[in-house]
């Protein structure tokens, strides 16, 4: 792995996109531009008091001699250099488990605000643990957490939609005769009435607080989408499966977990590219930069690449950047150029 020096010139963003870095992030994110930057996903060590390796080559060591304050002294400037170069719509998903997840989360609130907290995701890693042999004595865990905040009001979203299942669509037990469109009711009462806003007229013969304005019911019921099963009974809407996009996704993710891959030998606490991409797609554009700067064995940087999105993706481990060359080299047929981070001082 040969390891280039950062030359004077070129602006910094530029000459990191689609790039590795080797080096503590801090010196990185010191040198890039203000609202340079459109998503990041950060994997930080989640204080568990173990060091990781990779065959006999260390990966990173997560033990910290001073604890849970050293920890957190450690993130806190990092956490405010990741705001300061997102851009305004930009978003930032930091990955933890419950051993420090509450207070990272106290934490984003103070740098991004109380206000821009968007998500707690419970991301289930695996399927079942069992460690009861050993002396545990407590449920298993299976899950991470992913935590999720905006810059700001405006962020970019994309819904995420996921199949029906058999039992999700039983809901749509209804066909329309005529069309043979199968569709599900939907209520047209608004929950919360007058505290939430919503209209209160009659209706149909019925008194309520509605989900839509009048004019909008009255082209409902041209079109034929509103039913009254018997006069005076609250009408309901008419939802056609063949509109919907499919579930939406919720905050609990149960169909994301690891799976092996052939031929690469894997990095002690590899993401799968399929949780990756599914965050990547929720917040970005194509063509929009995503930092990794924790980038691990470069599952980020394989989504962002295969979606069409630019990376940047830094390790402080030798052992990563290796890692995330040999995948990126494998999975997309793109071997990047990896840049020392203390060159960039000098730049």
């Amino acid at each position: 792995m040969s390891i280039q020096e950062a030359s004077p010139g070129q602006p910094i963003l530029e000459k990191l996109t689609d790039s590795l870095v080797l080096g503590d992030c801090i010196d990185v994110l010191r040198r890039l531009p203000s609202g340079s930057i459109d998503l990041v996903y950060a994997d930080p060590p989640f204080f568990t008091g173990r060091w990781f390796s990779i065959g006999e080559e260390l990966a990173f060591d997560d033990r910290w001699a001073g604890g849970l304050q050293q920890y957190l002294d450690w993130i806190y400037p990092r956490l405010r250099q990741f705001r300061r170069v997102l851009k305004g719509a930009g978003a930032i998903y930091v990955h933890t488990d419950p051993h420090a997840s509450h207070y990272l989360k106290m934490l984003l609130d103070k740098v991004f605000g109380y206000q821009n907290f968007v998500n707690e995701i419970v991301w289930q890693r695996q399927n079942a643990h069992c460690d009861g042999k050993q002396g545990a004595r407590h449920f298993g865990r299976v899950h991470d957490t992913i935590l999720l905040y905006s810059k700001g009001e405006e962020y970019i979203w994309n819904p995420t939609y996921l199949p029906y299942t058999k039992k999700g669509l039983t809901s749509y037990r209804y066909v329309e005769a005529g069309t043979g469109r199968r569709y599900a009711q939907g209520d047209l009462s608004a929950p919360g009435g007058y505290a939430n806003g919503n209209p209160f007229f009659e209706f149909l013969g019925v008194k309520r607080y509605w989900r839509y304005s009048r004019e909008r019911l009255e082209q409902l019921l041209q079109d034929g989408r509103i039913i009254q099963s018997a006069e005076r009974r609250v009408p309901r809407i008419k939802r056609y499966l063949d509109e919907m996009q499919g579930f939406p996704l919720q905050d609990i993710w149960v169909d994301s977990g690891v799976r092996r891959e052939k031929g690469v030998p894997r990095y002690p606490t590899q993401k799968p590219t399929a949780l990756l991409s599914r965050i990547i797609r929720a917040s970005t554009k194509p063509e929009s930069t995503v930092l990794d700067p924790f980038c691990g064995s470069g599952s980020t940087l394989i989504s962002a690449s295969t979606l069409g999105r630019h990376w940047i993706g830094v390790d402080i481990s030798e052992a990563a950047i290796k890692v995330s060359q040999r995948r990126l080299s494998s999975m997309i047929g793109v071997r990047p150029k990896v840049i020392s981070a203390t060159s960039l001082l000098s730049v």
